[in-house]
């Protein structure tokens, strides 16, 4: 009887290609399948196919090879990294992304998790029992998502120049596992220069502004990270021209900022440092934030920095009326301010709030 065949993964030739050399080293043999079609604007990567019995074997092969291996994070790849998960979130922010790559003369990569087969949480054991429901189940899912990302490729293709998308030569990663973990852990191995991706997902429950797996990547990952809202332009690169880092006057901040200006170099936009002031100090604040202003411009003299203090009790709507009035691109937090990301994106927060609907979130470590 012949051996049937389950795909591992669908990978970039280059990883393909080493991934077939690990599992041919583990004594698994594999095939290589959509080769001949790379030069397609629409391929969808290399896909690797192992037998079922191989594949309790292969999946820690596929898994040390694309993540869970500490790296040095300082050294990063020229790419940026795009999760999608098929929703409209992900197809806004690969819109985003690709500009951004295009910009920074970067490759984008776009990274699909499928929810993993429950064959592959079975503890190991001497016996090894084959249950043919669960490799159907997992047939099933490995033509569904090949389906909705052909159909996802499609959308984001019919939006952008056919001799553009060609000449940038996205990649693509789709494999099994855990969205947050895999995005985490390939992080680690290969650090992209930026991830972009959706505020949110389509799992998201209804009052979530900030969906779990952005969260999660946002907060456990040492890359920067820009979360798309679904709201905000197709074409939002080209308006891009001011970012608004919020400081708390911690002397970490500084050091944050000249994170923030050699990510935005690239983009010539305008940072403006903002305090919010919630009734209390208001005479320090204004002391400090003057203070602030000139070691900034004294350190940077061609940066253009503008410092502002509000004074209002609620912080949220106090951000979001800056960001009106000013007309601001971003909003730039590190994880350092983890509590003002949580507070900004409660669910009990006004819903119609602009940092919500239509302002990317820029969040980097300090």
């Amino acid at each position: 009887m012949e051996d049937k065949l389950i795909t591992l993964a669908s990978l970039p030739y280059s990883k393909a290609e080493i991934l077939r050399s690990l599992l041919e080293s583990e004594g698994i043999d594999c095939l290589l399948e959509n080769v001949g079609f790379l030069q397609d604007a629409m391929d969808t990567g290399v896909q690797i196919r192992v037998r079922e019995q191989d594949a309790r074997q292969a999946f820690p092969v596929l898994e040390k090879m694309l993540g869970k291996v500490f790296n040095d994070q300082t050294k990063r790849e020229n790419y940026v990294l795009v999760p999608i998960d098929f929703s409209t979130y992900s197809l806004k922010a690969a819109l985003v992304g690709f500009d951004i790559a295009e910009k920074l003369e970067s490759k984008m990569v776009l990274y699909h998790s499928s929810p993993q087969p429950e064959f592959l949480t079975i503890p190991y054991s001497d016996v090894i029992v084959y249950d043919s429901a669960l490799f159907l189940n997992y047939e099933m899912t490995e033509k569904a998502t090949t389906k909705k990302f052909e159909e996802f490729l499609s959308k984001l293709t019919s939006r952008i120049d056919y001799h553009r998308w060609k000449k940038a030569r996205p990649e693509y990663i789709v494999k099994v596992g855990e969205a947050e973990d895999d995005i985490i852990s390939y992080t680690q191995i290969h650090p992209p220069k930026l991830i972009v991706m959706g505020v949110r997902g389509g799992d998201a429950q209804a009052g979530d502004f900030l969906g779990s797996t952005t969260a999660s990547v946002i907060f456990n990952t040492k890359v920067p990270v820009l979360a798309i809202p679904e709201k905000a332009s197709d074409d939002w690169l080209k308006s891009f021209k001011k970012v608004v880092y919020a400081t708390n006057f911690e002397a970490h901040d500084f050091v944050a900022i000249d994170k923030l200006l050699k990510l935005m170099k690239p983009f010539e936009t305008k940072v403006v440092c903002l305090h919010v002031n919630q009734g209390n100090n208001g005479g320090l604040d204004e002391a400090m934030l003057e203070g602030m202003r000139e070691a900034l411009c004294e350190k940077y003299p061609d940066a253009g920095f503008d410092c502002q203090l509000i004074h209002q009790e609620n912080l949220s709507e106090a951000i979001d009326q800056f960001i009106q009035e000013n007309q601001i691109d971003v909003l730039a937090l590190t994880t350092h301010r983890r509590n003002m990301i949580t507070r900004l994106f409660n669910p009990g927060v006004a819903r119609q709030l602009v940092l919500h609907t239509r302002t990317p979130l820029l969040i980097f470590h300090e």
